[in-house]
């Protein structure tokens, strides 16, 4: 039953994908409904895997020489990012639809948002650390395919090569530490290194954590790798969401708290994991105030609210950082659709040239105000439990300066 749910997770999206694709350009609406149907099934697939989570390998193909054994492990970790990636994604395809109504190469468009969703729960429930390079590096070849989209826009090109060869860069991070993982303890099994992680000398331990925090830093555009998350707001708003919310910006909070028992005692990792998340909580913020594209700072604030998420998991609250993320993808996601039927309507993203759309607009605002308000992190909304488990951490667990600034940073 586990391994058919898990085929089912991963699968779905990327069969629906090519079916997509071979749909031809001329029947949209066939389209659409291919589409919404192959992503809300595969939500469902990732849900029903909540009541069998185990950290124990769940299904294992064995490929052979070097690459080992490709392993699924559905532990609660791996199935909680499977199901925000298919189930907010298949959100962003429902809003597709109008959205993306009376577009052109929407076979293109729907067949890269599948690809992407597949890959990030693949990221997710692999046991095995090659194939979780793998993952990663589909996961960054769809969010150049996206951003990039509008290719006769140069600054939608643009966009997409920097997202590439930023996050293609921490991907260098991770494929040297699994490689050097494998070279010490034979397996690239994420399992086997877990258990054995005092085995490599602590100087290549501390090679391979600063590795993964850089390619963790670049997947989650933190500080000094957030530029190309703002040159991502040229993609489509409901790859916007798909991004921010779902799936590429998760994938390097998800990979810190998955490493985080063989790397914390590393001296100082935790420590430079808490600077970094402090430096994006902060600037981020600073420069959304200043943000007169709609889109752009609700960038910023993706930007330092992963700072928190990443912050959580430098003093030890993987759980908070975790909650933190779930949170996050629900008002990240309702806010980037939100503006997305803003920037639909009236047709441009600068904030100075809007006013008055409440009263036009009053389902969007209802729910947009509400988004924004659990942003904030005001008490009741969900924002406000995640955020005081993140620095109910950081008081209890981490220096007083960090979480000074944090709490600045909210503010």
């Amino acid at each position: 039953m586990i391994p058919v749910l898990i085929i089912l997770t991963i699968g779905l999206p990327w069969l629906g994908g090519l079916v997509v694709w071979l749909t031809r350009d001329s029947r949209p609406r066939a389209q659409h409904t291919l589409a919404v149907l192959f992503a809300v099934a595969a939500g469902l697939a990732a849900l029903a895997l909540l009541p069998f989570t185990s950290s124990a390998v769940a299904w294992q193909v064995s490929i052979g020489g070097a690459f080992g054994e490709l392993t699924f492990v559905p532990d609660g970790l791996g199935v909680f990012l499977a199901i925000v990636a298919t189930v907010i994604g298949s959100l962003a395809v429902i809003f597709s639809v109008d959205y993306m109504h009376g577009e052109a190469q929407l076979g293109r468009y729907y067949a890269m948002v599948l690809l992407f969703i597949g890959a990030m729960a693949g990221l997710a429930l692999t046991g095995s650390l090659l194939f979780l390079f793998i993952f990663w590096e589909i996961t960054a070849l769809c969010s150049y395919a996206l951003i990039s989209f509008h290719n006769d826009d140069p600054k939608a090109v643009a966009g997409g090569i920097k997202a590439l060869i930023i996050t293609s860069f921490g991907g260098i991070g991770l494929l040297a530490g699994a490689l050097i993982i494998f070279a010490h303890i034979g397996s690239f099994q994420i399992g086997d290194f877990l258990a054995k992680a005092h085995t490599p000398p602590p100087d290549v331990l501390a090679l391979i954590a600063f590795g993964f925090l850089a390619a963790a830093a670049a997947k989650s555009a933190q500080f000094p790798f957030q530029t190309w998350l703002l040159d991502a707001m040229e993609a489509p708003t409901p790859v916007s969401a798909l991004i921010h919310a779902a799936t590429m910006v998760n994938a390097g909070v998800y990979l810190l708290a998955r490493f985080y028992p063989a790397f914390e005692p590393v001296p100082g990792w935790a420590t430079v994991v808490v600077i970094v998340g402090l430096l994006s909580a902060l600037l981020a913020a600073l420069m959304a105030l200043v943000a007169t594209d709609l889109k752009r700072a609700l960038a910023y604030s993706t930007i330092s609210q992963l700072g928190y998420m990443v912050y959580a998991v430098g003093v030890g609250g993987v759980y908070a950082s975790q909650f933190h993320l779930l949170s996050h993808a629900v008002f990240k996601a309702l806010l980037f659709l939100g503006a997305g039927a803003v920037i639909h309507a009236v047709g441009t993203r600068d904030m100075r040239k809007m006013g008055g759309l409440g009263r036009q607009m009053p389902y969007v605002r209802n729910a947009f105000v509400i988004g924004a308000l659990a942003l904030a992190g005001l008490p009741i909304l969900n924002g406000f439990w995640s955020k005081e488990l993140v620095l109910e951490a950081g008081l209890t667990e981490g220096p007083a300066w960090a979480y000074i600034g944090m709490l600045l940073g909210a503010g």
